[in-house]
């Protein structure tokens, strides 16, 4: 009877259990959202929607915003939509209630869109706030230009611009630069020969670079733009004075209609034909005053900007004699967090130190670099007793406040008990004597009988003698020789650049074929263009900087190149550069780029 009841409760409770897991993972799954341009033109009719996502249960009491300072022209439009998958065996269905609203700005200036709220089975979900900025300029136009009229000549509507967080720093304050391409109405299918800024006297480090670049409207100056986020950096000055970030530049592949003469029909429309056109923009240099760090830093700055928290503890308070342990020094904030040392910590005579460990959580975004560093220092002590070791202090230079701030640790004590020693090698810490030990046999008498033997015959003015000075000469001279030649070979760094350029692109080659067979697209551009690019820095000796269309052409001419190969080289390299930018055209093309790749470098070798 027992045992039937212990059995149906287990039964019950499993199920149970299973009941709210399954309850809190659908809950876990279920969204609400608001989807709202963030720049609308006054007058613009736009659309506001809202989505609801869920795996089961119920969509009910959707409760929409006030719309304060936007015209309602119509909705809500409820729209439902299921998806179905399968992966690995396991199946899920997915459904989506959107309500749809068409809008209107009532005036110039920002509107927040409050939140709207739906109910999903039991829950109760609510959109984020949204915020709307009204101007009054033009609507940009997601394509191109319409045919016939007046329209704006290609490509005048292009802006590349280079944005900094501030131009104004100290050595080692976070600065983030934003490089942002801008059209208003030039419709782009792709990009060749970019180049983006090097940052001489900054230590820099890549937020965001985006493999898809994707459209946004954006509020500048006044006007609408499509803008489009090329990337992203963090920037830690190293030098002080007036720090000028050089230009980026691009050239852009513009869609543009091509024109027609005679008569026009009404189908032209329709069946208008295309052409592209290059367009090259150029963001405009940015200069950073950097100012140095104030005198007076105390002995415990170890190069800290920003806003930092201090914490450091033992692994454990008590410890056995000759049992490793360690010391914990966890530095946490926001700033050069990346090029913070290590604290110095004075640790009594008794302990055995090694080196410091480090470890580095940290991410970066557009604020800068955020999060810990933890730095271990290993030890081993080698007697018992109490030890108070100093406060571990840590100073760092505070932005907002102007001045420097130190932290210390409190003090620390560690307690370690009678230990059993394990290391035989391990040297006292001091110094134990003992008596003369007799060895026996520490002193050797002179032998009194005499122990002669024949001489054999003596080399003076035996051929020998001749030879082997003459062949010592010689394999001095060989051994010279040899030297000398090794030492030019390796003083000629563009002679070993020029032998080594087939080798490191083979390599570079292997891996683009590598790339090419597992059908990863963008990967495979990527390493062939560099097995391109590096071939030609090495082989004609030039900096990668220096590698433009028209010193590639005069170097290869110079070296007696045909035109054809330095134009297949050129049709290459645009291929690579395009491809980076583009939408994936399939293997075939992926196939004939490689074996082109590999006859241009044969023909530019042979």
């Amino acid at each position: 009877m027992i045992k039937g009841l212990y059995r149906v409760f287990g039964r019950t409770a499993a199920a149970a259990a299973l009941t709210l897991l399954c309850v809190l993972t659908a809950s876990a799954q279920n969204s609400f959202t608001a989807d709202a341009p963030a720049v609308v033109s006054t007058d613009e009719i736009f659309r506001v929607v809202f989505t609801a996502t869920y795996e089961g249960g119920k969509v009910s009491d959707f409760v929409p915003p006030s719309f304060e300072g936007l015209e309602v022209l119509a909705g809500p439009v409820s729209s439902t939509s299921t998806s179905y998958q399968n992966i690995n065996g396991q199946s899920s269905t997915t459904h989506t209630r959107s309500y749809t609203y068409t809008v209107r700005a009532m005036q110039e200036g920002k509107v927040t869109l409050a939140p709207a709220s739906v109910k999903i089975g039991k829950e109760t979900y609510s959109t984020e706030p949204r915020t709307i900025e009204a101007v009054k300029g033009q609507v940009p136009d997601q394509g191109s230009a319409a045919a016939g009229g007046q329209r704006q000549s290609a490509g005048e509507d292009l802006m590349l611009r280079m944005s900094v967080s501030k131009t104004r720093a100290v050595v080692g304050e976070p600065v983030i630069v934003t490089l942002k391409l801008y059209v208003q109405s030039s419709a782009i299918s792709g990009f060749e020969d970019v180049r983006f800024p090097t940052f001489d006297g900054f230590w820099s480090q890549e937020i965001d670079a985006p493999q898809n670049i994707q459209f946004v409207r954006e509020n500048y100056n006044g006007q609408i733009y499509n803008s489009a986020l090329l990337r992203r950096y963090m920037l830690l000055p190293q030098q002080t004075g007036a720090l000028t970030i050089d230009p980026s530049e691009l050239v852009c592949l513009l869609q543009v209609r091509a024109e027609q003469t005679g008569p026009r029909s009404i189908f032209d429309d329709f069946f208008s034909s295309y052409q592209t056109i290059r367009k090259r923009v150029t963001s405009e240099p940015v200069t950073i005053n950097v100012s140095a760090l104030p005198a007076g830093a105390p002995a415990s700055f170890t190069g800290g900007v920003g806003s930092f928290r201090l914490s450091a503890g033992f692994d454990s308070d008590s410890v056995a004699a000759h049992e490793a342990t360690s010391l914990k020094i966890t530095i946490s904030g926001t700033g050069n967090i990346n090029l913070v040392d290590a604290p110095k910590v004075q640790l009594p005579a008794d302990f055995e130190a090694y080196d410091v460990r480090k470890t580095e959580n940290i991410s970066t975004g557009e604020s800068g670099s955020t999060g810990t560093l933890t730095f271990e220092y290993p030890f081993i002590p080698r007697a018992p007793g109490v030890f108070d070791i100093d406060p571990v202090e840590f100073t760092y230079y505070d932005i907002a406040a102007g001045r420097y701030r130190t932290l210390s640790s409190g003090p620390l004590r560690l307690k370690v008990g009678e230990g059993t020693r394990t290391d035989a090698a391990v040297i006292p810490s001091g110094v134990s004597k003992r008596s003369v030990e007799s060895l026996g046999e520490d002193i050797r008498f002179i032998s009194t009988v005499p122990r002669l033997k024949k001489a054999g015959r003596m080399m003076v003015g035996s051929p020998a003698m001749l030879i082997i000075p003459v062949a010592i000469v010689l394999a001095a001279a060989a051994v010279w020789i040899l030297l000398s030649r090794s030492i030019a070979r390796r003083s000629d760094v563009a002679g070993t650049r020029n032998r080594k350029a087939m080798k490191v692109a083979r390599a570079r080659l292997k891996n683009a074929s590598a790339f090419l067979r597992q059908g990863l697209y963008s990967a495979f551009y990527e390493e062939l263009h560099k097995a391109l690019h590096g071939y030609i820095s090495d082989k004609l000796m030039l900096p990668v900087a220096d590698l433009t269309r028209e010193r590639i052409g005069e170097e290869l001419r110079s070296r007696g190149k045909d035109e054809a190969v330095i134009q297949e080289l050129y049709d290459i390299l645009d291929a690579c550069e395009y491809a980076r930018y583009a939408p994936a055209s399939g293997s075939e093309a992926m196939e004939k780029h490689y074996q082109q790749a590999v006859k241009v470098i044969s023909q530019i070798e042979s």
